[in-house]
């Protein structure tokens, strides 16, 4: 008897185990660091909420919508790197820690003297204004609470506030801070809409059942509690948001979990995601409706050539019907403190079922997760196994032009996301002068944005990548840019502090490369176009100086210009 009885709690122990680790878990330290800033904690975004193109890889944290606040190390560690990045996160500190996690803080107005003068030193060794410059472990250790650096609102910020990353240091992976910093937090997250797909079908080429849920005392519903549907394989899609007790901002949610008759079948955990992922947010939405206008329909079960390493599933994720029988279906949905929110309806499938596309016997289809190669007269383009997340068939078109150097090619439609670049290849349809053939650009047209692409010829082809579909063609490009100089002239003089300003600009608005050199050695101008700024300082000496600027277009022309001055 004591052994059926020990068995029998044995197997419920297996059984409550495994329900429990449907994800992995990282058991991350909860009072290892510190709040980075000396006010209460308060988010204006959290880790994995959606932006075009990406996740929001860390919190947001609010900083009384002021500059020049204080920010501190939250453990001992070692100031292991500074960026610049004027498109992102501005200038940014990376601590590392002796516990295999590194901290890193953006936006930030400027840094220690020190980590400052080591930063110029760095970037005259690369000859780079943006980008990392990497310090030794010695070089600038950090005790917990020190002061690191002063807020700001540098590179691509609507407002001043700190953007506030943990990594896993040994692969670089962005890891969800709330784990780590835990935060008052009582409040359930907010399920509006579901999505139904038919996943013998691609999810571009379908529009999917949407409904509004309703809220009552026991969780969200769906309208008449049955959702009936055609297909032996099916899936979800929610649109959902979490908000932190007592703050009003919409963010992001944590988990997702899709039960059949109790049963786990799919979901997410948005957590651990690496730089190099997180592109696959387009993959994890319903990227079109999105791109029409709509609302981020978040994917619970994910789609082929999705990537990402936040997914549970049950063999591939789907929730297959076989028969008519009424299934009982929930999605319960988390944010970072647990607080669930859940979706109950019925599920059934009905006598008819429409048919399964049949992708693998239509070359027009683009597949994910192989090469996919699109070839038709003039136009060619190559796919990595990379390039795309679902089946697609191909709609190409084309416009003639008369002042192009070939054919307007219309490749599909922009509302198909792209990861891994495509190769694009075109022929040109007139002759281009042999004194213009290395000044050939081609141009991508997507809904209004131009994207101008240095294009190479290769055996009568000529080459450039995209990340997006739309329109493509050839054009010739034998304007050079123009260079406009304030703040010193040919034969005057400047004085220490003194701003030189540079102004750039080219018919095609696209700017390759800006290069300085005072006296032939590399000088640091700040900016990435079409303005660049100096301040004279310690690398412009008293004395006579040559200053040499050059600027290079996408196209390959080049404008030089030099000016001699005197430093007083």
């Amino acid at each position: 008897m004591l052994k059926h009885v020990f068995t029998s709690c044995f197997l419920l122990f297996i059984i409550h185990t495994a329900k429990a680790q449907l994800f992995p878990e990282h058991n991350y330290p909860t009072n290892y660091f510190r709040y980075p800033l000396d006010i209460p904690l308060k988010l204006n975004a959290n880790f994995g909420e959606m932006r075009p193109n990406h996740f929001h890889m860390g919190l947001d944290l609010f900083t009384l919508r002021r500059e020049n606040l204080p920010v501190y190390a939250p453990a001992d560690g070692w100031i292991s790197k500074v960026k610049v990045d004027p498109n992102g996160f501005g200038n940014a500190i990376y601590v590392s820690h002796p516990n295999g996690y590194t901290s890193l803080y953006c936006h930030m107005n400027t840094f220690p003297t020190k980590v400052l003068q080591a930063m110029k030193e760095g970037q005259y060794v690369k000859e780079s204004w943006k980008g990392d410059v990497e310090f030794a472990k010695n070089q600038f250790p950090v005790k917990k609470g020190e002061f690191l650096a002063y807020s700001g609102n540098t590179g691509a910020s609507a407002g001043p506030h700190v953007h506030y990353e943990i990594r896993r240091t040994e692969d670089d992976a962005c890891l969800n801070a709330l784990l780590f910093h835990r935060v008052y937090d009582v409040t359930p997250p907010d399920i509006t809409k579901l999505a139904v797909y038919d996943r013998t079908k691609s999810t571009y080429e379908q529009t999917p059942k949407t409904l509004m849920l309703s809220r009552a005392a026991g969780g969200y519903s769906v309208p008449g509690g049955t959702i009936t549907v055609n297909s032996e394989a099916v899936s979800f899609a929610i649109v959902a948001t979490d908000r932190v007790t007592g703050v009003p901002n919409a963010n992001g949610i944590f988990e997702a979990l899709v039960y059949v008759d109790e049963e786990a079948i799919s979901g997410f955990r948005v957590d651990g995601i690496d730089y190099l992922q997180t592109r696959y947010l387009n993959a994890h939405i319903d990227y079109r409706i999105k791109a029409n206008g709509g609302s981020y329909y978040q994917h619970i079960s994910p789609l082929p050539g999705d990537r990402l390493p936040i997914y549970f599933k049950k063999d591939d994720g789907l929730i297959h019907l076989d028969d008519t029988t009424t299934h009982q279906v929930k999605i319960v949905v988390k944010d970072a403190n647990n607080n669930a929110s859940t979706v109950r309806f019925q599920l059934k499938r009905s006598a008819w079922t429409s048919a399964a596309t049949n992708v693998q016997k239509d070359s027009r289809y683009m597949l994910p997760n192989q090469i996919n190669i699109f070839e038709q007269g003039d136009v060619q383009m190559v796919s990595s196994e990379k390039s795309f997340y679902d089946a697609f068939r191909l709609v190409y078109n084309y416009k003639t032009s008369a002042t192009a150097f070939s054919n307007i090619h219309v490749m599909h439609s922009p509302t198909v996301p792209v990861h891994d670049s495509m190769m694009f290849r075109i022929k040109p349809n007139k002759e281009i002068p042999a004194s213009a053939r290395n000044r050939v650009i081609m141009i991508h047209n997507t809904k209004g944005k131009v994207v101008v692409e240095r294009a190479t010829l290769v055996k009568g082809w000529y080459e450039a990548k995209s990340r997006d579909f739309g329109e493509f063609w050839l054009e010739v490009d034998e304007v050079p840019p123009t260079i406009t100089v304030a703040g010193v002239t040919d034969g005057g003089t400047v004085v220490a502090g003194s701003p030189i300003t540079v102004t750039v600009a080219d018919n095609k608005k696209a700017i390759y490369s800006f290069r300085a050199e005072l006296d032939g050695q590399w000088l640091m101008f700040a900016g990435l176009g079409p303005v660049f700024r100096y301040k004279t300082d310690e690398y412009c000496p008293i004395g006579d100086h040559e200053l040499k600027l050059r600027v290079e277009d996408e196209a390959g022309n080049v404008t030089e210009r030099i000016i001699r001055f005197t430093r007083k």
